[in-house]
């Protein structure tokens, strides 16, 4: 976090080098977790209150929630209403289950329920 906070996000991406045999990026990952989910349920993840994700949080911790979730599930993306700013994009099918949200999330507002169907990861793919 701490080097995030000080080089960037996009400077710890290109330091990385997936090479796809020892490191993965987070959609392979999602992949080979095996999880399964149907397209047109009913999002498992609510968000209490965007405006604290896209407004307060930026300012306060710099939406930790895109760099804890190691799905991508949480994606800051511009926002066309506010040009210049942001808003939180969910992908809810990318979810892994590990609940790393509902227990990281600074203001606690992320909930995590079970998906329509009990569908969930098969850890022996990976």
């Amino acid at each position: 976090a701490q080097y995030i906070a000080r080089y960037g996000e996009d400077s710890l991406k290109k330091s990385l080098k997936f090479d796809n045999k020892y490191l993965f990026d987070k959609l392979t990952d999602v992949y080979h977790s095996g999880t399964k989910h149907e397209e047109e349920q009913p999002s498992h993840l609510v968000i209490a209150d965007y405006d604290i994700c896209n407004n307060r949080c930026v300012e306060e911790y710099g939406n930790p929630c895109q760099h804890f979730c190691p799905a991508q599930v949480y994606e800051m993306v511009d926002d066309p209403s506010r040009p210049g700013k942001k808003k939180l994009q969910l992908t809810p099918s990318n979810c892994v289950h590990c609940k790393t949200c509902d227990i990281a999330d600074p203001y606690q507002i992320i909930k995590w329920v079970v998906p329509e169907g009990g569908g969930g990861p098969n850890y022996t793919n990976m």
